[in-house]
């Protein structure tokens, strides 16, 4: 499984690539990842796609994808 933080840390640099990966299916969003040198397993590309489905990255967002990494 991959550090999901560090994954949405990459893909919010690029809001055209976040746009693209909201509306793919899950085999087109991890080919688009791959594209961008981001390598992300199947299991967590839904992940991914939720935190960048309304093109907004919160602290709560990036909380719950990294399983309590960042705990108060």
């Amino acid at each position: 499984m991959a550090d999901i933080a560090e994954i949405i840390k990459k893909v919010s640099e690029n809001k055209e690539l976040m746009a693209q990966i909201a509306k793919a299916d899950p085999t087109q969003a991890r080919d688009l990842l791959k594209k961008a040198n981001i390598d992300v397993d199947e299991a967590d590309i839904k992940k991914v796609q939720a935190a960048v489905s309304d093109g907004k990255l919160d602290l709560g967002d990036i909380k719950d994808l990294a399983g309590g990494l960042f705990k108060k």
